[in-house]
């Protein structure tokens, strides 16, 4: 009975073990079955994600007029929606700005120059209705990237160029000065000197490194520091149509010479850490100083040869900011020596082939029947200065302050005839070395403010003041103004005559007085539009060289960016 017993039992455990590996056996195999689907379908998805990353045979190396066929295969995230327009680490960014406005007293466009006659002119004589190009933005173009290269290093540039919506042309600020040159003055168009002179990347061309540890390290051609902290600081956003000091460099970005708002041949570091933040440029020189006959103590003598000059045109500027609850601050100090500035076009005299220079004491050489063609007159100082902006958020309001100080001089190294200082490497065919008798000293401050009315409308007000000292002494003895500039000085601040000009000297102290208020209404975040009203006066030695002296410019445009 018990052995019988035990083989029952043994017979029933033999069998379960059986019935346990068989199930065992089944799992297994199960397994293995999922485990292969999922290799198949993880392979499956590997060759779809090849295809979206990986350009087919023709799409390796489009052709550059087939740029917008290529890139509507690419993702469309690339090309639709908010956000950037980016592939393969290339970002393509630009605007287009075109206005509509009246100016008290006006000039014509100039296919060359990028403002319309919103800002008051010296040679301004009339009304004029007309087109406003870039009135909140200047027209631009641009692709710029990013690559990594170590853990926590990538590569980046960018190239980007600023044009005309008016005629199409590469924005030129010397190139329409020159279209004026040898004409009378009721012939002008609008023509002022600034940072762009007819480059192929007139804006920016710099490649450099990345590092969210270390900063950025770029070098190329550079905005500054001070057109940095303006675009910061500025309630307008750099506007040419409600922003005197956004209209001209020689305010603020440019220290006291516009052309130098930005920087070829230049090296530019930026940190921050946590809340602050801190930049630091520097400009190696180039160009070159030209030649006369004339030495930097006086006339040299009788048959020596000609004295040539090199170019001392070296720049630097450093930068400390912060930010604290709703407040931003940024400081800024630097210099830029060699700088120049172009006043206005050649006269007839200098078209026809009159060219002057003037040492730093005073004494001038001319000589005649020289070849002035596609050439500029210019002024040369050395500069240094600083600025501070300020701006506090809170609530739909954010409230904007600055102040900037310029000291112009005469230039330790004087520049001669020939030179190629200027934007876009134009010749100086005439060279005022002696323009600061004793140092230029230029205050800008300004307030302002922009009011979120609703999430698509923002209101927008600004108001500026500029104010120089007197600096009109005689050459060799500092502190002592001369006759002749007490008497310009003392003059009336219109001149009625129709000479052309106001007589005023522009070495007398004046003042410069500037406000405007507009609303921005945002239909998309791409698209928007724009209207208000600028008012401008100056007075004493800042309205010299101008047949009116005050100006109210209504205007209304729109913007599109991308």
């Amino acid at each position: 009975m018990t052995s019988k017993w035990t083989g029952s039992v043994a017979a029933i455990a033999l069998l379960a073990s059986l019935g346990a590996a068989r199930a065992e056996s089944a799992d297994v195999a199960t397994l293995k079955e999922q485990t292969e689907a999922l290799k198949q379908q993880n392979a499956r998805l590997a060759e779809r994600l090849s295809a979206l990353e990986q350009p087919t045979a023709a799409q390796a190396a489009p052709a550059s007029s087939d740029f917008l066929a290529q890139a509507a295969k690419a993702p469309v995230a690339a090309l639709a929606g908010d956000g950037p327009i980016t592939w393969k680490g290339l970002t393509l960014f630009g605007a287009v700005d075109m206005g509509f406005g009246y100016a008290s007293h006006g000039l014509p466009l100039n296919s060359k120059y990028y403002y319309g006659s919103e800002m008051l002119q010296p040679k301004a004589s009339h009304a004029q209705w007309g087109l406003a190009p870039n009135g909140l933005q200047l027209s631009n173009i641009g692709v710029k990237g990013e690559t990594e290269l170590l853990p926590g290093l990538a590569g980046v540039f960018q190239a980007s160029t600023l044009f005309n919506p008016h005629s199409g042309t590469i924005q030129n600020s010397p190139g329409a000065i020159i279209m004026n040159n040898g004409l009378n003055y009721r012939n002008y168009s609008i023509a002022l000197d600034g940072a762009r002179g007819g480059q192929a990347f007139s804006d920016q061309l710099y490649v450099g490194f990345s590092s969210k540890t270390y900063g950025q390290l770029t070098f190329g051609r550079h905005r500054n520091l001070s057109s940095d902290l303006l675009s910061a600081y500025d309630p307008t956003g750099v506007s040419s149509a409600f922003s005197i000091i956004g209209s001209s460099g020689t305010y603020v970005s440019g220290q006291g010479v516009t052309e130098t708002g930005r920087w070829d041949n230049s090296l530019k570091y930026r940190i921050q850490y946590e809340s602050v933040r801190f930049a630091a440029m520097y400009k190696f020189v180039d160009g070159n100083g030209g030649c006369n006959y004339l030495s930097s103590t006086g006339l040299k003598p009788a048959g020596t040869t000609q004295e040539c000059f090199a170019t001392h045109n070296d720049a630097g500027q450093v930068s400390l900011g912060g930010d604290y609850g709703g407040f931003s601050m940024d400081g800024m100090l630097g210099y830029f020596n060699q700088g120049t500035y172009v006043g206005s076009p050649l006269t007839a005299a200098q078209f026809a082939g009159a060219d002057s220079y003037t040492s730093p004491t005073g004494a001038v050489v001319t000589s005649t029947s020289n070849s002035n063609a596609n050439t500029l007159a210019a002024t040369v100082s050395d500069m240094t200065g600083g600025a501070l902006g300020l701006k506090y958020t809170w609530d739909q309001w954010k409230l904007y302050g600055g102040w900037s100080h310029t000291i112009a001089h005469n230039p330790k190294n004087p520049l001669g005839i020939g030179a190629t200082n200027d934007q876009g490497g134009y010749i100086l065919s005439s060279a005022n070395n002696a323009a600061f008798p004793h140092a230029r000293l230029q205050d800008t401050f300004w307030v302002g403010f922009r009011y979120a009315y609703n999430e698509k409308t923002e209101i927008i007000g600004v108001y500026e003041h500029v104010h120089q000292n007197a600096f009109g002494y005689a050459a060799g003895t500092p502190g002592a103004p001369t006759s002749l500039s007490l008497a310009t000085c003392n003059l009336a601040r219109f001149n009625p005559a129709g000479a052309g000009s106001n007589p005023r000297s522009n070495t007398c102290a004046g003042d410069l007085d500037q406000g405007s208020l507009f609303v921005d209404y945002h239909f998309t975040k791409r698209f928007d539009v724009y209207g208000g009203l600028n008012v401008e006066a100056l007075s004493g030695g800042m309205a010299s060289g101008y047949i009116y002296t005050n100006i109210f410019s209504p205007t209304v445009g729109a913007r599109y960016r991308f």
